[in-house]
């Protein structure tokens, strides 16, 4: 190796290890936040329960952690595991040691490229009117149109829904337009009359609404309540985290448990769990604005989400773990709404299901971490996926 690449590859190292200890600081003060600790304090560990954890992880890992995050998921659940797997060591290890591949995490970012693999895939996406790529007006067909045809196409359909399709996460910037005479595009930008100054500028898509399937309608109409599915590459196969479905409440239209939705547990039979939860610990055993009770309802045409997920997850392996946002459509089809390939959100199935994410697989993946550790950070893309050798 020369000279000049030897400091290359020096240089990568000492960033990527800069950047994983400033996740798990992310990580650690994200759980110093007053209303996380008291939700912690509210199940407090038997002896026996801190010495199933500890052994667990001291034997796989090589290393204790806080019981903060095995608490507050408890809590929310309802019951314990000690396969739950901290987000100490979900996003700056397992997500940064799968997703090493920042050429594919970067496209894959980027909302207006997703529909392009689904279709690849043969996988529904809401149709796009007027998607806008690095500054570049394009139709559903990515024929490249004028502002004026997009006025055209926004009016005709009428409503819509827009978000920007780079750098958004839980919801922000996503907005629901039932009336296209209230917005106009200026050159490549998608301004509102009443928004002073504000719109979607460069990167943004504008999709069709979607209308649910009525065994999701009947828990909350006014949002397009979506499932999070978390798949990932483990040796040669695609596995899934337990899923959950994120429900809308008080006539909002997110969903986003960031954005003050709910989320519940799905199995996979289509049955809801006994009891939603928020991001906070608020917990509802029926929905509070349709009174449906959530223990048992069950949702048709799961299994299609689940296909869907694995499908699309085997044409990109370029990266490890991915989270995904289907639907069920009202003709039971399965819909896909978005990905996302960063920050991923472990939390939700556990504090949902009560389960570690990985069930058997929990030791070794531990074991899995603890190799990847050892190991210098430009070696680590050879033993993505689980492998050691």
């Amino acid at each position: 190796m020369g000279i000049k690449q030897t400091i290359k590859t020096a240089v990568i190292d000492w960033q990527s290890n800069y950047f994983l200890l400033l996740r798990r600081k992310s990580e650690t003060n994200k759980f110093r936040d007053p209303r996380r600790v008291k939700i912690a304090e509210s199940f407090p560990l038997s002896k026996e329960q801190r010495e199933q954890i500890d052994q667990l992880y001291m034997e796989n890992y090589g290393e204790k952690v806080d019981y903060v995050w095995h608490q507050n998921y408890a809590a929310h659940a309802g019951h314990f595991d000690y396969r739950f797997i901290p987000e100490l060591l979900y996003i700056p290890e397992f997500e940064s040691f799968q997703n090493q591949n920042n050429a594919a995490v970067r496209m894959m970012s980027d909302k207006n490229f997703l529909p392009l693999v689904a279709k690849a895939a043969g996988v529904r996406m809401p149709r796009t009117i007027v998607s806008c790529t690095n500054g570049l007006l394009r139709d559903g067909e990515s024929n490249i149109i004028t502002p004026v045809l997009a006025d055209e196409l926004v009016r005709k359909q009428g409503s819509f829904f827009v978000k920007p399709s780079v750098d958004s996460c839980s919801g922000q910037g996503c907005m629901r337009v039932d009336d296209a005479d209230v917005c106009n595009f200026n050159g490549n930008a998608l301004t509102f009359r009443d928004l002073s100054g504000g719109g979607y500028f460069r990167n943004y898509v504008c999709q069709e609404l979607v209308t649910c399937h009525d065994s999701i309608r009947k828990i909350y109409s006014g949002s397009v309540n979506t499932f999070r599915v978390i798949s990932y590459l483990w040796h040669d196969k695609v596995e899934l985290m337990p899923i959950i479905i994120r429900i809308g409440q008080g006539g909002k239209y997110l969903d986003n448990a960031h954005a003050g939705g709910m989320f519940c547990a799905v199995y996979d039979d289509g049955r809801m769990g006994s009891h939603a939860v928020t991001e906070f610990n608020d917990q509802f055993t029926e929905h509070p604005d349709t009174h449906l009770i959530f223990a048992n309802h069950r949702i048709e045409y799961l299994y299609k989400i689940t296909a869907a997920a694995k499908k699309m997850h085997s044409m990109i392996p370029q990266i490890g773990v991915i989270n995904w946002d289907f639907t069920i459509n009202e003709k039971g089809e399965a819909v896909l709404i978005e990905s996302n390939v960063k920050s991923g959100s472990v939390w939700l199935p556990q504090m949902a299901h009560g389960t570690g994410p990985f069930f058997d697989k929990t030791e070794e993946v531990l074991q899995w971490l603890r190799f990847m550790k050892c190991l210098k950070p430009h070696e680590r893309c050879h033993f993505v996926g689980g492998w050691t050798k």
